[in-house]
């Protein structure tokens, strides 16, 4: 994984952490510079994360022999663990605690639906939302790991025209289904899409050409075009080209990102940070309704409990299962002819 990418994973997650601190402990009504940002620019994270998955997937199976099967094990491990856990622990929470977690409620078939990735209305009201609510953005990851994974049946050639007929075809021919499933007609699933394109010409060795000031002139332009375009809607245009282009100049500037230190652990811990983090922070908002402590102190213990958690949910969940799902593709795999 490049340094880099480690870098922006963490900084989506955390972006994504504050501001739903701004909405879950604040509802969005502090009116200082910073509180606004977040609450209004925070939510690009999600966006980066889409840009970023485009571009990791796309680069970590070309030029590889990668099998579909093997592609979906891996996918899996990746993904469906830590988010089965966390789902489970919210609705366990939901019935025997329900006012702890706002926004969300439990119900048997609901979960079901939540857990393997089916959009559903959340019996709370608030919309298309699983019963971690953050767990949107997976129903979308999970519908392109599928159209990825039919991908590697065509050609190395076609791959990425196959992915993009695929995506295109989803949001045509999904939403026709009715009801909820007019949820994949999003135009944020786009943003894959601009990762794989930005994978294809690193690999090309056009991107990591680009000078230093050139990337910091496309960092600042794309800073600029997010906060001109206002509060951020998840539209792959104003949000997803940004988005992919901070990108860009990240990876183009790769050297620098040699040591970053307990950046990169963020990096890895990103996954269980941006599902841990809202159950997190409604266990310390309750802790300090009880020891009625300050909102600083409340936050700190925000912050350091997230970190705790999301580096425990990687190293006893995620970073296990990963290497138990590369044995078992390892083992699988046919053997090399004998010499």
């Amino acid at each position: 994984m490049l340094n880099s990418i480690q870098t922006l994973r963490a900084l989506a997650a955390w972006l994504v952490v504050f501001h739903h601190y701004m909405q879950v402990a604040h509802n969005f009504k502090l009116t200082d510079p910073v509180s606004v940002s977040l609450f209004k620019y925070g939510s690009i994270g999600v966006d980066l994360f889409f840009v970023i998955s485009g571009f990791v997937i796309y680069l970590s199976t070309s030029g590889k022999t990668q099998t579909p099967k093997i592609f979906a094990l891996h996918r899996i491990a990746r993904i469906v663990p830590a988010y089965w856990l966390f789902s489970t622990i919210t609705a366990t929470v939901l019935v025997y605690a329900p006012s702890v977690i706002p926004m969300t409620l439990y119900e048997p078939a609901f979960l079901i639906k939540s857990l393997f990735f089916i959009p559903a209305q959340n019996p709370a009201g608030i919309g298309i939302y699983p019963i971690v609510t953050m767990g949107w953005t997976l129903n979308y990851e999970m519908a392109f790991y599928a159209i990825f994974f039919l991908s590697l049946y065509a050609p190395a050639k076609w791959r990425i025209p196959a992915i993009v007929a695929g995506v295109l075809l989803m949001r045509k021919i999904l939403p026709e289904l009715g009801g909820d499933f007019i949820f994949f007609k999003n135009k944020i699933v786009y943003e894959f899409l601009f990762g794989i394109f930005i994978a294809y010409a690193y690999q090309k060795g056009l991107i990591q050409k680009i000078p230093t000031t050139i990337a910091a002139l496309i960092t600042a332009v794309a800073a600029w075009k997010i906060i001109g375009y206002g509060e951020v809607s998840h539209d792959p245009f104003k949000a997803g080209l940004p988005c992919a282009a901070i990108l860009i100049a990240a990876i183009s500037q790769e050297r620098y990102f040699s040591r970053i230190g307990f950046l990169g652990r963020l990096g890895d811990w990103s996954y269980s940070t941006y599902l841990c983090h809202v159950l997190v922070m409604c266990a310390m908002i309750q802790l300090q309704q009880v020891l009625n402590l300050n909102n600083w102190t409340t936050f700190a213990l925000i912050v350091l409990a997230i970190g705790a958690v999301s580096c425990a949910s990687f190293n006893l969940i995620e970073r296990p299962i990963s290497k138990l799902s590369k044995a078992k593709a390892k083992l699988s795999a046919p053997s090399a002819p004998a010499a």
